[in-house]
């Protein structure tokens, strides 16, 4: 099914699709050439409240077994791709990665490998797909990350051509600051990613970006507060709370 979010921000056609497995996600269509992104919804999976259904998380008080299936689910609709991630510690570092596995302690993950997916998780940050001509990269982008331009560094890592794909995230309707943040983005980002005290990662990710010579950035415009029929909110929903997975993987040699 084709999804064109009404937020005034949205870029590009997106489609929403049930895997066999059961597990809802969003792709770009069409799909950037090489690569495969999915931005998995709430939907699909075991978890009972207030982890229902398709939760990613082991550390959030969800049943270990529950987790477990909805992974199995998520691996079906990659086509059994086994993932590369990391330990998200909010911060700016970016790994580059050769094999599935546990990578370390960072934020984003950079590839030239087929064969694997770049997975974050998120109930509110910001993650971003890159597409390379060679390499792949996922980044989750919280204010720290965003703040140290994390997605334009992992941009700078791929080089050449870049497209960017910026996913469900909590914006600027539904996330409220202090008046110190604000200010700080303003200065760096320009006055035009806040209003008042409420502040937009995604225009801030989407400077970052351009600065870094990415011109091609597609926004899927959900905001996670407002949508809880799809998207996990640690800001709207928490403490307690699921986190959904995105994914990157590179598909050409």
């Amino acid at each position: 099914m084709t999804f064109r979010p009404s937020s005034a921000v949205a870029s590009g056609s997106w489609t929403l699709q049930t895997a066999q497995s059961g597990a809802t996600y969003l792709t770009p269509d069409p799909e950037p050439e090489g690569a495969k992104i999915w931005f998995f919804t709430r939907i699909g999976g075991v978890s009972q409240p207030p982890f229902e259904s398709l939760n990613v998380s082991r550390s959030v008080g969800d049943d270990g077994l529950a987790v477990e299936e909805n992974l199995a689910r998520i691996r079906v609709a990659m086509e059994g791709r086994p993932s590369s991630w990391v330990k998200q510690v909010a911060g700016a570092e970016i790994l580059r990665v050769s094999e599935a596995g546990f990578a370390g302690k960072a934020d984003a993950l950079v590839t030239g490998e087929g064969g694997i997916s770049l997975v974050v998780a998120v109930a509110d940050c910001v993650p971003v797909a890159l597409v390379g001509k060679s390499e792949v990269a996922m980044v989750h982008s919280g204010w720290r990350g965003t703040a140290a331009r994390i997605s334009g560094k992992a941009a700078r890592m791929l080089g050449g051509v870049v497209k960017a794909y910026i996913g469900p995230c909590i914006r600027e309707c539904c996330y409220e600051v202090s008046e110190e943040l604000a200010e700080k983005f303003a200065r760096e980002f320009g006055p035009e990613v806040v209003s008042g005290r409420m502040l937009s990662l995604p225009a801030a990710i989407r400077r970052d970006l351009e600065e870094a010579g990415v011109a091609d950035v597609q926004d899927l415009g959900l905001c996670t507060g407002c949508r809880p029929d799809l998207f996990f909110s640690h800001r709207k929903q928490g403490p307690v709370t699921g986190r959904n997975l995105a994914a990157v993987a590179k598909i050409s040699s």
